[in-house]
């Protein structure tokens, strides 16, 4: 036999150890994780972002004894449901402050997906309302407050706070958010969706084009993606009115104004195909509102318009443009109506809207700056390049995302009377120039809701939920493209008493729900897109 050198000896002897002690431990196997309390999650020092846990607290809500979340600006959430609530603060610099909250339900109730939202604006809030309607469909879910309190407005003078506001409030929300779940259920989620509107629909685009592993799907209503397209429209918007004297259009004048344009052009052939008191593009429609002007024949006396009204309306309408004809403003096709477009309270010392702040601080770094001397043919194209590359997600190409099989939804109302509908249409028109029909449709949807306002409202269907059709998409390989019964989101609006209650199919654009001839129209089943 062949000695063996001492060497060799103490190899086999480790290798014979290790096998011992393996077969002891069952294998070698790691333990599984354990999932841990809800107030364990205090202690924990987190991998994946500097987080200072302030709460982590069972809340034992239920239909008989609800519980009601704070109201940081953004409107509060009465949940009735158990689940574990976390709340702390994410530091990226010394500067940060990017609070958040994470409300997962009970192990019994967790689908094992994860959701994140954001609030809209330009204000900071917790968007409780969004961060329980995804708890209660069954998801860990996710918000953040922009990482700024709602009551600071000269936040953008912190170039950390406005990275954070433009993108990093989102993404290290996500990967805490994601964290703390994984430690709470002791697994991972298995999907993850983003879903938001406004500003908060740009934090879902701008995941996609910065942080493409964050979400397999993403949600964004009425984006504000293109950051400074969309303050310039409002900014057009507002000073079209107050920069002239006699300008300003009361509220009461502008809803007349909204009823002539659809007396014109509501069910009008060639323009809008049914009588329903929504138009399906009010693009078609081309009512002049010079008509309502005071003194001409086809206006009334009682509800006219002055000459600088005329002007001012139509200015936001058609949009700005430089001197030399160059577009830097997008108009509001049937914008002039709504809760959002500016009117007499909008005053040069109180300007409305994200825009002011925008320009003040993040562009120009001076609170008291006068807006009457506002340049179209300079300040449009010096804010782009000065702050574009942190606030605007207007790249066109998201082939990363697609190619990871992540799946996007967007949409707007047509009657959107803050983000001017024609910027999600630009957008959708830019994505498909530059990365091709066919791919845009392998991962991406926009729907145009009719009649419908910011986010919401209106005289449209403008109620209705996308995650489930965004999962089908995700997990199933089920489009919503809006062909037959198990593919077609729905839209709905409750009676009031102005009007009916009514469902509607969504229609990814450029399709539109058209009448099948037969039937109530307030029912959905009675129409096709065509």
């Amino acid at each position: 036999m062949r000695k063996l050198s001492g060497k060799r000896l103490g190899l086999v002897a480790v290798t014979l150890g290790s096998m011992i002690l393996s077969g002891c431990s069952g294998g070698g196997d790691p333990p599984a994780p354990t999932a841990m309390k809800c107030s364990d999650l205090s202690t924990l020092t987190l991998a994946s972002a500097p987080t200072t846990i302030t709460t982590a607290e069972q809340i034992d809500a239920s239909t008989t004894q609800p519980w009601t979340s704070p109201n940081g600006g953004g409107g509060s959430a009465t949940v009735t449901q158990p689940f574990c609530r976390v709340a702390g603060s994410i530091k990226p610099s010394a500067a940060s402050d990017i609070q958040f909250e994470l409300w997962m339900p009970l192990a019994t109730g967790w689908n094992s997906k994860f959701a994140g939202t954001a609030s809209g604006g330009s204000a900071g809030y917790i968007a409780y309302p969004s961060v329980s309607a995804h708890l209660t469909m069954g998801y860990a879910s996710v918000g953040h407050n922009n990482g700024h309190p709602a009551t600071q407005v000269d936040w953008a003078l912190s170039p950390d706070r406005k990275l954070d506001f433009a993108s990093r409030a989102m993404h290290l929300s996500t990967l805490v958010g994601k964290e703390l779940t994984g430690k709470y259920y002791a697994a991972s989620p298995k999907q993850a969706y983003y879903n938001g509107c406004s500003q908060s629909g740009h934090h879902g685009i701008m995941e996609m084009q910065r942080y493409q592993e964050d979400y397999d799907g993403i949600i964004a209503g009425a984006p504000a993606n293109d950051w400074t397209g969309t303050l310039a429209a409002e900014a057009n918007a507002a000073l079209a009115q107050y920069n002239t004297p006699g300008a300003s259009v009361p509220r009461a004048l502008q809803a007349v104004v909204r009823s002539n344009i659809m007396a014109a052009c509501d069910g009008r052939a060639g323009i809008d195909h049914l009588l329903d008191g929504v138009l399906d593009d009010p693009r078609r429609c081309t009512y002049d509102i010079a008509t309502m002007q005071c003194g001409a024949t086809t206006a009334d006396p009682a509800a006219c318009l002055t000459a600088p009204q005329v002007t001012a309306l139509k200015t936001a309408q058609n949009g700005r443009r430089k001197s030399t004809g160059e577009v830097v403003a997008l108009g509001y096709p049937d914008g002039i109506n709504g809760v959002y477009f500016p009117s007499t309270t909008t005053t040069p010392d109180a300007p409305q809207g994200s825009w002011a702040n925008h320009w003040r601080y993040a562009v120009l770094g001076n609170p008291t700056y006068d807006f009457r001397n506002f340049n179209w043919d300079t300040d449009v194209d010096f804010a782009r390049a000065k702050e574009g590359a942190i606030y605007d997600a207007i790249n066109g190409d998201y082939s990363s995302f697609a190619t990871r099989g992540g799946k996007f939804l967007m949409y707007h109302g047509w009657a959107d009377s803050l983000i001017p509908p024609s910027l999600s249409i630009d957008f959708w028109s830019r994505m498909r120039s530059q990365m091709g029909g066919q791919k845009v449709d392998s991962f991406a949807r926009l729907f145009m809701v009719p009649g419908m306002d910011h986010c919401g409202g209106g005289s449209g269907t403008s109620t209705f939920e996308l995650m489930t059709a965004l999962s089908n998409w995700v997990e199933k390989g089920v489009a919503p493209d809006s062909t037959g019964a198990t593919n077609t989101p729905i839209a709905s609006r409750a009676a009031s008493a102005i009007q009916t209650a009514r469902t509607r199919p969504l229609c990814p654009f450029p399709k539109e729900a058209k009448y099948k001839g037969s039937g109530n129209i307030d029912d959905a089943a009675n129409f096709s897109c065509n």
